[in-house]
């Protein structure tokens, strides 16, 4: 199943797709890592149902969650109810979002850093857009936006870990621009980037991009920003004179 990007559960021609609700469900127990209170469930997804009938829409839910697995995946246990909780089976259900968080986790306990590497791009491969991109949940924002600073912060790790190679630098910079279109931060460093390898009409296209992407949200380029950007244009025009951001080798943060 994926929920990252439009949210769906990955079959060959299915015969028949979950109800709307049945797949808000998923979505919500694939966000809290599997399982949840049936209380919970019924607050978040059925906040204005008749406390009678509530349950019995549930379990509607959960039939027809169940019913559609079967029918796409083959006998098995897919969702089960201990103690007044729903839990999916791991072991039945693959979802994108665990296989990120997984991926993550692996990262941070890495022996070494071609293992942290790796690790950190299979994250945020996995990561192919917004949690149930298109869906108009009452829940999901907060979840949405912890999402994409988890994968937005393994993106800027694994930046941090090909320091010493731009152009590998600029792909995944490419990438979590694409996803985070706001980010000055990731702007940048993909600025930085693009100047190690002289790339210097790229630096002015980051730039226009940025004021473009943040005039649409009302908002201008910070004063960091813009002046890191004409520090490198210059340093691009006139190489033999140093750079005050870059002799630090950290530059403006």
């Amino acid at each position: 199943m994926t929920v990252l990007g439009e949210a769906r559960i990955v079959a060959t021609n299915p015969d028949r797709l979950p109800r709307k609700k049945a797949l808000e469900l998923l979505v919500y127990l694939a966000v809290h890592d599997g399982s949840a209170t049936a209380e919970a469930i019924l607050d978040d997804l059925l906040p204005d149902a008749p406390a009678s009938k509530a349950p019995e829409r549930l379990y509607t839910y959960v039939s027809d969650l169940r019913g559609v697995m079967r029918r796409i995946g083959g006998p098995a246990t897919y969702l089960t109810h201990p103690h007044r909780r729903y839990a999916l089976n791991p072991d039945a259900v693959g979802i994108d979002l665990w296989r990120m968080r997984a991926a993550i986790r692996e990262a941070d306990q890495a022996d070494g850093p071609r293992q942290r590497i790796d690790a950190l791009r299979r994250a945020v491969e996995f990561y192919r857009g917004t949690l149930a991109d298109g869906a108009d949940y009452e829940w999901v924002e907060p979840y949405r936006e912890a999402i994409r600073q988890q994968a937005l912060d393994a993106y800027l790790a694994l930046v941090d870990a090909l320091t010493g190679d731009p152009a590998a630098q600029v792909h995944v910079l490419d990438a979590a621009i694409a996803h985070s279109p706001y980010s000055e931060h990731l702007y940048q460093q993909a600025m930085r980037a693009r100047a190690a390898l002289g790339h210097l009409d790229t630096i002015r296209t980051l730039r226009r991009t940025l004021e473009q992407a943040l005039a649409e949200i009302d908002a201008e380029p910070g004063d960091d920003t813009i002046a890191l950007a004409d520090q490198l244009i210059a340093d691009q025009q006139h190489p033999r004179r140093p750079s005050a951001l870059n002799q630090s080798g950290k530059g403006i943060r």
